[in-house]
């Protein structure tokens, strides 16, 4: 990987290079349109001139028809017989009607020409008339015209040259910063997932969404870190339980023949297995990303809550705790029935699990759930060295799963309270809280 990004160029290379191809391709473009210009001009100049020599040629023929050469002053000469034409300026066969072309010298003094063959009237008489122009004024100017535009094209290529000084600070304050990021993030260790800082100097818009997207990143592989983690961490605890019951059942079918007996422990093997195959689902669920548009809706009758609250009452062994459901009406809900089953249940093993006396109430309306128990409640200290279990970190992260809220709170008997809201920022059952 390193060989290959050492073929590869810098952004300040790139900057260069690209730089040094528009300059040239200006200069190049400003001598062409320089020469194209003075090429236009000279032919525009030499073409009206013999236009104009030709009527002034008109003119004289008529009071002198006796004549086959005359000059035309200041720079043009005018000749009926071609066989007069200066030996070095030669009009080809197929020189242009009524219009101005260039004739190349063939004396050693390199003399220019501009030739024009045309054909006027003369009483009555159409004749043939050559004119030829040589301005060596022009010329003198065009050369001062050239020196000027020298002196421009000088201006220009060092203004190119202060301007590509510009470019390459600007270029390079520009790309410091991007290679301030790629060392620090070359810098970091595997294990290191804290945001990067926005580099020093100059930075760009498109460096900080560059770090903020780098973040963004690093934050969703440290929730898939912590979600493994805690799969781990939850997998650990709650398969404890079920796995010891099904060890004890598995023993004790060995030490009795009694249909009953073994009809117990069967039920209790399937009940554990059942319990550990929700568990093993739902914390799996909540190590993967999932599309909650896909999860179905479905209603939650008294009847299922009666089962999930049943399944823990042997938490309530020798208490004197009694518990019920109220539920006057079913609920719809957006969320797998093994997910719903393992929240639901955490909160009402732990209100089992820390109440010795009084009562334990879940409570269901379409817009909350509520476990109500005469417990230890929030504020002890039992409570705060056992922290309720592990059970509830499991139930908030469902419930921040499925975009529901969790909270807990002191009740009236000093006891503690789980409150469950069902997405109070969406609909996704239709249904409306009843007073």
């Amino acid at each position: 990987m390193r060989q290959h990004l050492n073929k590869v160029k810098s952004a300040k290379q790139l900057t260069v290079t690209y730089f040094s191809i528009i300059a040239f391709a200006i200069i190049s473009l400003h001598f062409s349109l320089l020469d194209a210009t003075l090429e236009d001009f000279e032919q525009i100049n030499a073409n009206n001139r013999l236009m104009h020599a030709k009527a002034v040629a008109q003119e004289v023929l008529q009071d002198q028809n006796d004549i086959d050469k005359f000059a035309i002053p200041p720079f043009t000469d005018a000749y009926l017989d071609p066989s007069l034409l200066p030996p070095q300026a030669v009009f080809p066969p197929d020189a242009p009607w009524d219009k101005a072309f260039e004739i190349v010298s063939t004396d050693s003094e390199g003399t220019e020409y501009f030739g024009m063959k045309t054909r006027i009237s003369v009483n009555n008489t159409e004749k043939v008339l050559y004119l030829l122009f040589s301005d060596y004024i022009y010329e003198i100017s065009e050369e001062q015209v050239f020196l000027n535009q020298l002196k421009q094209l000088g201006i220009s290529i060092l203004l190119l040259i202060v301007s590509f000084l510009v470019v390459l600070k600007v270029s390079a304050r520009l790309t410091n910063p991007l290679t301030q990021l790629a060392n620090d993030i070359d810098s970091r260790r595997a294990n290191d997932l804290s945001p990067i800082s926005a580099p020093s100097g100059i930075t760009s818009r498109e460096v900080l969404q560059l770090v903020d997207s780098f973040n963004l990143y690093v934050t969703h592989i440290q929730e898939l870190l912590d979600r493994e983690r805690s799969f781990n961490r939850y997998a650990s605890h709650e398969l404890r339980t079920p796995l010891m019951v099904m060890k004890g059942a598995i023993s004790l079918l060995g030490q009795s023949n009694d249909p009953k007996f073994i009809a117990k422990q069967q039920k209790r093997l399937q009940q554990a297995s059942t319990e550990m195959n929700d568990f093993v689902t739902t914390l799996l669920s909540l190590t993967r990303e999932e599309d909650l548009d896909k999860v179905s809706i479905r209603q939650v009758e008294r009847e299922e809550l009666n089962e999930i609250a049943g399944a823990h009452t042997s938490l309530l062994t020798g208490k004197a705790v009694s518990w019920h459901v109220e539920a006057p009406q079913p609920i719809t809900v957006k969320m797998p029935e093994n997910a719903f089953k393992i929240l639901l249940g955490n909160l009402i093993k732990n209100a089992f699990a820390y109440t010795e006396q009084g009562h334990v109430i879940i409570r269901v309306s379409p817009t909350t759930i509520t476990v109500e128990d005469t417990g230890i409640g929030l504020e002890s200290s039992t409570n705060s060295s056992k922290g309720y279990g592990l059970g509830l970190l499991i139930a908030a992260d469902i419930c921040r799963k499925y975009n529901w809220q969790l909270r807990h709170q002191t009740n009236e008997y000093q006891g503690c309270t789980a409150i469950i809201e069902l997405q109070p920022n969406e609909i996704p059952n239709g249904q409306t809280a009843k007073s």
